[in-house]
């Protein structure tokens, strides 16, 4: 068997495993260890990093836990602090085992366990959900800590997690990084908003690997999206905060782009749609051949995510830029092939964006007559391919004994292969009528 095909079946199987009952005894394992007893747990989601490993977070309610006494029943250890709402496993190899990891081998895989929020490679997340840490860092002086509240808006296990802390009508963002990561970023948000570009805000210097952030204005372009199809969003709009990125960018290092890496993100897939390996497979060759084929354009300053998630609106302009994390050299095809991947698999996620299809093919439309349009589709293929393996993550409940609960999942991941095979077949046909 090709060693990439090893790779593929082993996170296959770790994320059966994170899928069925055996958690149970990891996480009992990691809350003792912490001095907690596990009560109910359920997994509420799922991530898989192709060729890296996979995570599960865990929802888990928890005791203290007993402690034996002589001549008397056992008694409730006193409370070792908060008691744990989540708690991860991971079979990402971790560079060391740091204290309050617990590792475990179940099923032929090393797996890594945490009680949340003790991430192993995101050292500042105890802090930016600790009240008491959070709110002069985030605020500065002056502002009551029992006022603040804290909300873990995403978490990517071992990655990046953003919490919203609001006291009173004031907000900030506080996003952790990992070990080193938080001065480069917050160098990046000083230099495009020196340059006129809407990246948030700085509140504050980074600490502990955390770097703290005003909120910037606008409406989520998603919300818009979803509201009238963003009728009043023009793609220019989106054009000009690209071609608006400075001149400095060029001089950071570049991120690949989703092409670059179309392989292994078709292994990701195949993690989620084992059954269609092969169709995959195909896909992701081609998708490949064709972007190598097919004219980049100039290297530029790219934002490097971007996409409806990360760009707020006001008065039909990008008010925010979010995510600038990847700002670098690329392609401005990479940037436009993003959005559109993006905006292509938003009517399989939600029925509220019945009106995405209508403004894909208007910006679809303006980014060809600004990129070479074989470029572009065969690129979005990539991207979409990348969020296949992201659709079965998702999980809204444990599996039922009928299978019912995987049944979206699946259904979604299908739905995203299919964007990326339209958009391959797309390109396909405008070379062909160029040739």
């Amino acid at each position: 068997m090709k060693a990439r095909d090893t790779r593929t079946t082993r996170e296959q199987d770790v994320i059966t495993l994170l899928g069925s009952d055996a958690p149970e005894d990891v996480l009992r394992r990691v809350l003792a260890d912490a001095g907690w007893d596990l009560g109910a747990w359920r997994l509420t989601a799922l991530h898989h990093r192709p060729g890296a490993g996979a995570t599960g977070v865990f929802s888990v309610e928890a005791a203290p836990g007993a402690v034996g006494r002589c001549g008397a029943g056992p008694r409730r250890r006193t409370a070792p602090g908060p008691v744990p709402t989540h708690a991860c496993i991971t079979s990402y190899p971790l560079p060391h085992t740091p204290d309050g990891v617990t590792v475990v081998h179940r099923r032929g895989a090393d797996l890594s366990a945490w009680v949340h929020p003790g991430d192993p490679l995101l050292p500042g997340l105890p802090a930016a959900l600790d009240p008491g840490a959070a709110t002069p860092f985030a605020f500065g002086t002056g502002y009551d800590p029992a006022a603040t509240l804290l909300e873990l808006r995403s978490y990517r296990p071992l990655r990046r997690a953003v919490v919203l802390a609001r006291n009173g009508d004031e907000r900030r963002y506080l996003k952790v990084l990992r070990h080193g990561a938080a001065a480069p970023l917050a160098e990046r948000h000083r230099t495009l908003r020196a340059a006129g570009v809407p990246a948030p805000a700085l509140a504050a210097d980074p600490r502990q690997d955390v770097v703290a952030m005003h909120a910037a204005p606008g409406t989520p372009l998603a919300e818009l999206l979803m509201r009238d199809g963003a009728e009043d969003v023009e793609p220019e709009a989106l054009l000009r905060v690209l071609t608006a990125l400075p001149a400095e960018v060029l001089s950071l290092p570049a991120r690949p782009p989703w092409a670059a890496r179309i392989r292994d993100y078709g292994e990701g897939a195949v993690a989620a749609l084992p059954g269609e390996a092969g169709r995959i497979r195909r896909l992701a060759e081609d998708i490949g051949a064709l972007a190598r084929s097919s004219d980049s354009g100039p290297r530029v300053p790219t934002h490097g995510d971007f996409y409806e998630g990360n760009l707020l609106i006001a008065g039909g302009s990008v008010s925010g830029l979010l995510d600038v994390d990847a700002v670098g050299p690329g392609h401005l095809v990479d940037d436009l092939a993003c959005f559109l991947g993006h905006l292509a698999v938003l009517p399989a996620l939600h029925d509220g964006y019945a009106l995405v299809p209508q403004a894909l093919a208007r910006f679809q439309q303006a980014f060809d007559r600004r990129v070479d349009p074989v470029a572009l589709r065969s690129r979005a293929a990539a991207v979409s391919l990348t969020l296949v393996a992201g659709a079965r993550r998702r999980p809204e409940r444990r599996q039922a004994a009928d299978g019912a609960a995987g049944a979206h999942s699946v259904s979604e991941a299908m739905s995203r292969l299919q964007v990326a095979e339209q958009f391959l077949a797309d390109a396909q046909r405008l070379r062909a009528g160029s040739a």
